[in-house]
C-alpha cells in the first residue's frame, strides 16, 4: 500500500497584524466580541506611542535627594505612613521659599522634612496629633504662610512651619475644606447636612454670625455633603449622590445654593480632583469629568472594571494627567487589584496602569527641589508603607513588576473550521514571553530580543485563540504583532 500525504484542499490564508497596541484597555463588550487591537487585561506597560514599554513604577523617597542615607530607615522607624502634604513658605530673613513634605503614619502622629536642607531627614512634630487621619490647606494668615490641619474628631491645628502650632477651639470638626474668597468653607463630622464657612480674612474665626461665620443646609436626595472645591469662582459641594454649587462673595447674606447634577452612582470623593480647567472624580457607575456646568461620564469602555465599594481611593492631579488609585477588575477575575491608573485630561484616554499593589494615597508636588507624585506604598523589606516617587520604570522599590498584554478571543470570523497558525513575526527589544492560548491549550514561545523584526514558524491547529505578551525586562519596546494562518476546510 503507498501511503500519501493527506492534502488540505483549497486553503486560505489568514493574517492577523497588530501594528499599534495605542487602543490600550477595553472591558465594555463580551470577551469573545472585543476587537483584537484591545486588551482585556493590562498592566504595566506603557502604550500611549502604540508601542509596548515600561509602564509606570515606584522608587523610593531618597533617590531624588541628595546626603539622605537615613531617610527611609527613618521611615521604617516611624511605621505606617498613610497620607502627605506639601506646604511652604516665604522666610523674609532668607528672602527664600521653604518647602516641606509632610507626613502622617498610622497613630496620627506628624512628620516632616525640609526640602531646602542640605541633609534631608525626618523631623518630628512632637507637640500636635490626631485622632483620625487630617486633612491640610495652606493659608496666609495675617501675612504669615501657614498649614491648617483638621479632621472629624479633632480641633483645628494652625503652625507656621517654624513656632508651636495652637489650637482652634470653637472650630468645627471639619472633613474637608476649600479657600475661597480669603473664607474657609468646610464639610463636618455629624450629619453633615451643612456647608460651613469661616469669617472673612480670617479661617481661625467660627463665631456664627450675620457678620462673621456660618452654615448653610442643603437637605434633599443628593444626601450627605462630603466635600467641597473651589473652582472657576465657586464652591461645589460633592455630595454621596449629587454635586451642588455654592455662590459666595464678600458679604454671607448675598450667598446662594444651586444644584446642578444628580448620579446614579455614589460619588467616591476621595477621587474629587481639580484638573486644570475640569474636575474629574469616580463615582460606582463610572468615571466623570465636570466643567462646572455639565458632568460627562468618560472612559466608558473601563467603567466596568472599577470595583462597587471605591471609598478608599485616592487622587491628584500633576503634568496634565489625572492619576487615579482605585480598586478595579481586570477580564474575568474574581478579586480586584488596587491600581493606579494615569489619564490623560486633555485627551480623556487611559495612558498607564499599574496594578497589583499595596498603597494608600497618591499626592502631587510641585517645587523647585521636587517636581511629582509621592505615592504612600507597601515596603516588602520593612513591612511598612513608605513614600515613594511614581516613575516610568515599571519596578517597585527596585522590585521588578510584570508587565502583561492579554487580548480577547477571536475565531477569525469562522466558528466551524479549523485554523493553523503557521507563523508569527514580532519586533521587540527586549526578551518577550508570547503565550497562544487555544482550546483549552497554551503555548509559550520565548522571544529574545533584538533590533530587527523576528519570525518564527510553527504548526498549531485552533478555532479560537487569544494571546498575552509579558516580560520582565528593563528593556522594553513591543511592537508589529503578526499572526499568519492557513484555513482548512477540516471542521
Amino acid at each position: 500500500m503507498i501511503k500519501r500525504k493527506t492534502l488540505f484542499p483549497n486553503l486560505s490564508k489568514i493574517s492577523l497584524s497588530i501594528d499599534s497596541f495605542e487602543n490600550g484597555l477595553s472591558l465594555m463588550f463580551d470577551n469573545d466580541l472585543t476587537n483584537m487591537r484591545y486588551a482585556k487585561k493590562l498592566q504595566n506597560f506603557s502604550y500611549v506611542d502604540g508601542c509596548l514599554k515600561n509602564g509606570l513604577g515606584i522608587s523610593s523617597l531618597d533617590t531624588i535627594f541628595k546626603n539622605s542615607e537615613t531617610l527611609i530607615n527613618d521611615f521604617k522607624a516611624v511605621g505606617n505612613i498613610i497620607k502627605t502634604f506639601h506646604f511652604y513658605k516665604y522666610n523674609k530673613e532668607t528672602l527664600a521659599r521653604e518647602d516641606k513634605l509632610i507626613f502622617i503614619n498610622q497613630d496620627y502622629n506628624v512628620y516632616y522634612i525640609n526640602l531646602y536642607d542640605s541633609n534631608i531627614s525626618l523631623i518630628s512634630l512632637r507637640l500636635i496629633s490626631f485622632t483620625s487621619p487630617p486633612n491640610a490647606i495652606h493659608y496666609r494668615l495675617n501675612g504669615e504662610d501657614v498649614i491648617i490641619f483638621s479632621s472629624e474628631t479633632d480641633n483645628m491645628i494652625v503652625w507656621d512651619g517654624t513656632n508651636t502650632p495652637y489650637e482652634v477651639l470653637d472650630a468645627p470638626k471639619i472633613s474637608s475644606m476649600a479657600l475661597h474668597y480669603e473664607r474657609l468653607f468646610a464639610t463636618v463630622d455629624g450629619e453633615k447636612n451643612a456647608v460651613w464657612f469661616s469669617d472673612d480674612l480670617d479661617p481661625t474665626n467660627w463665631s456664627v454670625s450675620l457678620e462673621e461665620a456660618g452654615f448653610i443646609e442643603l437637605i434633599d436626595e443628593r444626601g450627605a455633603l462630603e466635600k467641597v472645591i473651589s473652582f472657576c469662582d465657586y464652591i461645589y459641594i460633592f455630595r454621596e449622590y449629587g454635586i451642588s454649587r455654592l455662590t459666595a462673595f464678600g458679604d454671607q447674606s448675598q450667598f446662594s445654593i444651586s444644584n446642578l447634577f444628580v448620579s446614579s452612582g455614589k460619588i467616591w470623593t476621595n477621587s474629587v480632583c481639580v484638573c486644570g480647567d475640569k474636575i474629574l472624580f469616580l463615582a460606582s457607575d463610572g468615571l466623570y469629568k465636570f466643567d462646572g456646568v455639565n458632568t460627562t461620564k468618560i472612559l466608558s469602555n473601563i467603567y466596568n472594571g472599577f470595583s462597587k465599594n471605591n471609598g478608599n481611593c485616592s487622587a491628584c492631579f500633576h503634568n496634565g494627567r489625572y492619576y487615579l488609585l482605585a480598586d478595579f477588575y481586570f477580564d474575568n477575575e474574581e478579586n480586584a487589584k488596587q491600581t493606579i491608573l494615569e489619564i490623560d485630561v486633555s485627551s480623556n484616554k487611559l495612558t498607564n496602569i499599574i496594578s497589583d499593589l499595596r498603597a494608600k494615597t497618591l499626592t502631587a508636588i510641585n517645587c523647585e527641589t521636587f517636581n511629582g507624585v509621592v505615592v504612600t506604598c507597601y515596603d516588602e523589606e520593612s513591612e511598612n508603607y513608605i513614600p515613594g516617587i511614581l516613575n516610568q520604570t515599571a519596578t517597585i522599590f527596585e522590585k521588578t513588576l510584570l508587565k502583561q498584554w492579554s487580548s480577547p478571543t477571536t475565531n477569525l470570523n469562522d466558528s466551524s473550521h479549523i485554523k493553523i497558525l503557521q507563523n508569527i513575526q514580532i519586533d521587540t527589544l527586549g526578551p518577550a514571553i508570547l503565550t497562544i492560548n487555544y482550546d483549552n491549550k497554551s503555548t509559550h514561545i520565548n522571544f529574545a530580543g533584538k533590533d530587527s523584526i523576528q519570525q518564527l514558524n510553527t504548526f498549531i491547529p485552533l478555532k479560537k485563540f487569544s494571546f498575552t505578551l509579558s516580560s520582565n525586562s528593563p528593556t522594553c519596546e513591543i511592537k508589529n504583532l503578526t499572526f499568519e494562518f492557513i484555513k482548512t476546510k477540516r471542521r
